[in-house]
């Protein structure tokens, strides 16, 4: 869900937020295929794991449902939305959307049922890293489209043909790594 909005959530580390998505590709059978299936998962994974008769639906709306939000994830649970053009093109390998779609699954599996309510940051407001609702979802998508262990390459155009990412996205995780001494 990316906005001008943010909101201040429980802090956790980067570990933990790596470690789920590391988790998720595990209990998948997914830890060594670089590609991250993201539209199946949405569509027919999660909606099995979690129970579709419990209330949760991944919905595919318009323009006009959604304006210009290209995602959004019900803090209770009950769905995952996003623009029928983000879907289109993440159906299409687009790494943009493809982001955005794994950003959202972040938003959901982070920020769900948490005992507290989600207390929107002021505008202007930095929020600390490990405390911003949008800095972890996106910190989840990136390690769950790029996990570590599979990065071994230091092209960017290598990383966004193998792990159907934007060119940004595999900027930023490849300037991660090398700032990180990983690569």
């Amino acid at each position: 869900m990316s906005s001008s909005y943010d909101y201040r959530v429980t802090p956790l580390g980067w570990d933990k937020v790596d470690g789920l998505a590391n988790q998720i590709r595990g209990l998948l059978k997914l830890s060594d295929i670089p590609c991250f299936p993201i539209v199946e998962v949405l569509e027919q994974v999660l909606p099995r794991l979690v129970g579709s008769e419990d209330g949760f639906s991944f919905q595919v709306c318009s323009e006009g449902e959604m304006g210009s939000a290209e995602g959004l994830t019900c803090p209770e649970g009950t769905f995952i939305r996003v623009r029928e053009d983000v879907y289109d093109e993440a159906c299409c390998g687009g790494g943009r959307a493809r982001f955005t779609l794994s950003h959202e699954l972040g938003h959901f599996l982070l920020h769900t049922g948490q005992n507290q309510p989600l207390a929107r940051a002021r505008p202007n407001e930095k929020l600390r890293a490990f405390e911003s609702a949008e800095k972890q979802a996106d910190r989840f998508a990136a390690t769950l489209l790029m996990p570590f262990h599979l990065l071994d390459e230091d092209d960017v155009s290598s990383v966004m043909g193998r792990f159907g990412v934007s060119k940004s996205a595999a900027t930023v995780k490849l300037e991660k790594m090398v700032k990180d001494g990983l690569l």
